[in-house]
């Protein structure tokens, strides 16, 4: 079984093979927050890590909501195959 931290380092793995940069994101002030923020080909994606058959809390549905209000990609991945698709579309510009 894939844990969340099994999920975050295949995305740190694969997001600096691609030659982009992941920050793992906190806010001590602001609870909620997506996990980590990927940066690549001048656009950034916030990114809420998750257990397979996870899923986000209402305050991080909030947030990602938020986010994508204001023209940014927020996304949540919970599985290897998630991770891979995101890469993929990160490589192929989408």
């Amino acid at each position: 079984m894939q844990l969340e931290n099994d999920i975050e380092k295949r995305l740190i793995k694969k997001v600096k093979a691609l030659g982009g940069l992941t920050f793992k994101l906190t806010s001590p002030s602001t609870k909620g927050v997506p996990d980590r923020v990927v940066i690549f080909k001048g656009r950034a994606h916030f990114v809420e890590l998750k257990r397979p058959k996870g899923t986000p809390r209402a305050l991080q549905l909030y947030w990602i909501s938020e986010i994508k209000s204001q023209e940014v990609d927020a996304l949540t991945l919970s599985t290897f195959d998630e991770v891979d698709q995101f890469i993929e579309d990160l490589r192929l510009g989408r």
